[in-house]
């Protein structure tokens, strides 16, 4: 009996060392692992940190130079050419170099004064007659009757603008023609102030019958040499905003 025992107890404890043996041999290689696992994470994080830092940055990037040429990939890349500076050219240089047909052509031209042209194309109102005025789009006999009488009473347009005064041509109507029409004051047929019959006087659209009468008055007392514009004026016999075109009419 006592030897049944013993030996149970023998079995056991070997059982127990067993145990305790495989327990150190995997505590051992757990140890071992963990060891390489950290040494391999170190060496990884080394060679990162060297591939991110400005030094090997510097270190693999070629150096270009500054003043070297881009080179584009493809067979149609040409390299830009250098502008040249302009320089004049002699004008018998390029005479001689022309056509004959080319040369006769230019020494033919001869500059045109626009602006003349255009001022001649226009129609001066103090010289027209009525057949020119029909011609104006908007103008038909019965105004050009009207322009030529009004005229006559004024003794010439001083400005186009006054076609306006004309009855039946309105604004809208002198914008259709206005820019074709121009007035010459040097034909314009003026009259002496001091000289001057009533029936003259009171013809002139600016000054009426009334005013006409009182100019009349006024060179009796004050005397013929003493009727100015600005004598009228003065007496209140004409307004003064009417001077500016009076002038063109009285002398």
């Amino acid at each position: 009996m006592s030897r049944d025992v013993r030996k149970t107890r023998s079995y056991a404890r070997g059982v127990v060392t067993l145990i305790f043996f495989v327990l150190a041999v995997q505590v051992a290689i757990f140890t071992i692992k963990s060891y390489e696992n950290t040494k391999t994470v170190v060496l990884q994080g080394e060679s990162v940190s060297g591939a991110l830092s400005p030094e090997s940055d510097k270190a693999e990037k070629p150096e270009v130079s500054e003043t070297a040429n881009p080179v584009k990939n493809g067979s149609d890349y040409q390299p830009k050419r250098r502008k040249e500076a302009y320089v004049p050219r002699n004008p018998e240089e390029i005479r001689e170099e022309q056509k004959p047909e080319e040369r006769a052509h230019s020494e033919a031209y001869v500059p045109i004064d626009l602006k003349s042209l255009s001022s001649r194309a226009k129609l001066e109102l103090n010289s027209a007659d009525s057949s020119d005025l029909v011609s104006l789009p908007g103008i038909g006999p019965f105004f050009a009757s009207k322009i030529l009488d009004y005229r006559r009473r004024l003794g010439g347009f001083a400005f186009k603008e006054q076609l306006m005064e004309v009855y039946g041509i309105d604004r809208e109507r002198f914008s259709v023609f206005g820019d074709r029409v121009w007035a010459d004051t040097t034909l314009i047929s003026r009259i002496n102030l001091s000289e001057a019959t009533q029936d003259e006087l009171s013809e002139n659209p600016y000054i009426g019958s009334y005013a006409a009468r009182a100019i009349i008055k006024f060179r009796e007392i004050e005397g013929s040499g003493a009727a100015t514009l600005a004598a009228l004026v003065a007496n209140r016999i004409i307004k003064a905003e009417l001077v500016k075109i009076l002038k063109y009419y009285f002398e």
